[in-house]
């Protein structure tokens, strides 16, 4: 790796792992020097997690369900009642006194890699669609029920140009109304170039943040055609016009010259609206740019972010930007689709051959970047191949060769 890869990753790590360390101590009690000294000691048995005390108890499945049933006062030929996730998930609100007040504010749901439209190899709720999420903010942003809105973002992102688009509709939104973006896990390039447009920015301590920076490419599957025995030969208009199509061979040294200058083009306009999104000078953004992450601490101190906290921080200053009085309760309006049903995930890939064929199309379309520049965090390439290869041999056998590539 490079000298600043490794910069990066040795900073995320020190502040993953003294996180870790603070939580242990403080929960615990114990100082971080016994902790560290008890991780070195290189411990395999779990007795000596319970003897030290960072576990209560060591017990079977069964174990747990009897001593359940002793504090529940359960006999112990009796079932243990239990309410599954379905059932749990069905009550009603207003049964439990959590039906919330008169003032409403919408919660957006932003998870996934971002596409810019639904492919066929897209399940109904996997990633973020750009369209899909537009018109949710477009329909929050033309509604005066809603008095604020939360962007709840965990995105590693994806399509420069749908992220893009997106920041534009949440601008808007923030102009007719607060808009808070709480991000969870992951707010990384295209996620952070969504979350940037908000009003305020919130991060958990350790969510991955920042990431501004784009990548592309295009894959030459020049010996893979050769394998397989299939040729291709375009005919095209324009010098540069078969720089995405002809997959089938490398780039030549002017096709080359011109991406990359489209890729740096891409890269200072999120650069650029980074900075005046988060009213820097670009000189200063450049420093925190360059497609470096940052957990959520580093980031609150370098002004990416306005400030450290969770969901329900972002609630409450939602409420204090929209003037709702602190004690009120509010009602919040989830805008998101359910999960897909089991007959939407089947239908999603097909199980025929024809459906076969047009997923592959589809795929070798994806890996060869037609839909252009990417703001996305690396590592996530074949995401969506392995959604769709775990249930069919021959996706699998595909993804395999073409990692090894």
């Amino acid at each position: 790796m490079s000298e600043e890869n490794c910069e990066m990753l040795t900073a995320l790590l020190d502040n993953i792992y003294g996180n870790w360390l603070d939580k242990v101590s403080s929960t615990k009690g114990k100082r971080k020097e016994d902790i560290e000294r008890f991780i070195n000691d290189g411990v395999y048995k779990v007795e000596r997690l319970k003897e030290e005390g960072f576990i209560t108890n060591v017990l079977y499945d069964d174990e747990v369900i009897s001593m359940l049933k002793e504090r529940l006062g359960v006999q112990k030929d009796k079932n243990l009642p239990m309410v599954d996730y379905r059932k749990y998930s069905g009550v009603r609100r207003w049964t439990l006194g959590l039906t919330g007040g008169g003032d409403q504010i919408a919660v957006i749901r932003a998870s996934g890699s971002i596409s810019r439209v639904r492919s066929p190899l897209s399940l109904s709720s996997s990633g973020i669609i750009g369209e899909q999420l537009i018109e949710k903010i477009r329909k929050v942003r033309e509604s005066k029920r809603y008095k604020a809105a939360i962007i709840r973002i965990d995105s590693p992102g994806g399509d420069a140009l749908a992220s893009d688009l997106m920041w534009r509709e949440i601008r808007l939104l923030s102009e007719s109304k607060p808009v808070i973006a709480s991000m969870s896990d992951v707010a990384a390039s295209g996620g952070y170039y969504m979350a940037m447009a908000a009003g305020t920015i919130l991060a958990e301590n350790l969510t991955l943040t920042g990431s501004i920076g784009v990548v592309t490419g295009k894959f030459n599957l020049g010996k893979l055609y050769e394998k397989i025995g299939f040729n291709k030969e375009i005919i095209s208009r324009g010098k540069y016009a078969e720089v995405l199509a002809a997959e089938q061979r490398p780039f030549r040294p002017d096709e080359a010259e011109l991406f990359a200058k489209s890729a740096q083009n891409a890269y200072k306009l999120f650069r650029d609206k980074a900075a005046f999104s988060r009213s820097m000078t670009v000189d200063k953004m450049e420093e925190y740019a360059q497609g470096r992450v940052w957990t959520g601490n580093d980031a609150a101190s370098r002004g990416l972010v306005d400030a450290l906290g969770g969901f329900s921080r972002a609630v409450a200053i939602a409420k204090q930007k929209a003037n709702i009085p602190e004690d009120r309760q509010v009602t919040l309006v989830e805008m998101s689709k359910p999960s897909p049903t089991l007959p939407e995930i089947l239908s999603s890939v097909g199980n025929s051959i024809a459906g076969v064929d047009r997923t592959l199309k589809e795929l070798l379309q994806d890996l060869t970047f037609s839909d252009g520049v990417q703001a996305r965090m690396d590592g996530i390439l074949f995401q969506r191949l392995e959604e769709v290869a775990c249930g069919n041999p021959i996706l699998t056998l595909i993804k395999d060769y073409l990692s090894s590539l």
